[in-house]
C-alpha cells in the first residue's frame, strides 16, 4: 500500500501480531502500523478487545493484558483511536451476513460483525490477517496487507 489510509479498522488478527513478538505476522504488522498517522481515524470494537484480550491472556499472561488493554483505553481517550460499541442490531446483522456464507465457512460473528461496523461507519481499510476477510474486498473496501 502506498497510501495512508483515511480510515482503517484494525482485526484482532493485527493487534496480536503487533504485541506479540513471536508471531509469524510480527514484523508485517509494525510495518503497516508505522503507515498510520495522526490523521487517519482507528477504529476497533468491544468484540475486537475481547478477542485480543482472551489471545494475550493464553499466550503471554494477564499483566500483558492488561497493560494492552490501558494502552488502548488511553489512545481512545485521546482520540487517536475509536472503540466500537456492538449493539443488537448490529449483531443481528452479522447473523443475516453469516447465513449468506453458510458452514463450513470459518467467517466468525466477530467477523461478521467487522464488516456490519465497516459498512455502518464507511470505513475504507481494513487490516487483518485473517484471509476469510478477502471475500468483502471491493472498490470501497480495501484489505491490509
Amino acid at each position: 500500500m502506498n497510501k495512508t489510509p483515511v480510515s482503517v479498522f484494525i482485526d484482532s488478527s493485527s493487534w496480536i501480531s503487533f504485541v506479540i513478538p513471536t508471531d509469524s505476522n510480527y514484523l508485517r504488522s509494525l510495518n503497516i502500523f508505522q503507515l498510520f498517522t495522526k490523521q487517519t481515524k482507528i477504529y476497533t470494537s468491544l468484540f475486537i478487545i475481547d478477542e485480543i484480550i482472551t489471545k494475550i491472556r493464553r499466550v503471554l499472561d494477564q499483566n500483558e493484558a492488561d497493560k494492552l488493554y490501558r494502552r488502548l483505553i488511553s489512545l481512545e481517550k485521546k482520540r487517536a483511536l475509536n472503540i466500537l460499541a456492538v449493539s443488537k442490531g448490529d449483531v443481528n446483522s452479522a447473523m443475516n451476513l453469516l447465513r449468506q456464507y453458510p458452514t463450513p465457512n470459518t467467517l466468525t460473528l466477530t467477523d461478521a460483525t467487522n464488516i456490519v461496523l465497516i459498512r455502518k461507519y464507511k470505513i475504507e481499510t481494513l487490516f487483518t490477517f485473517d484471509l476469510d476477510f478477502k471475500k468483502f474486498s471491493s472498490p470501497s473496501l480495501t484489505l491490509l496487507p
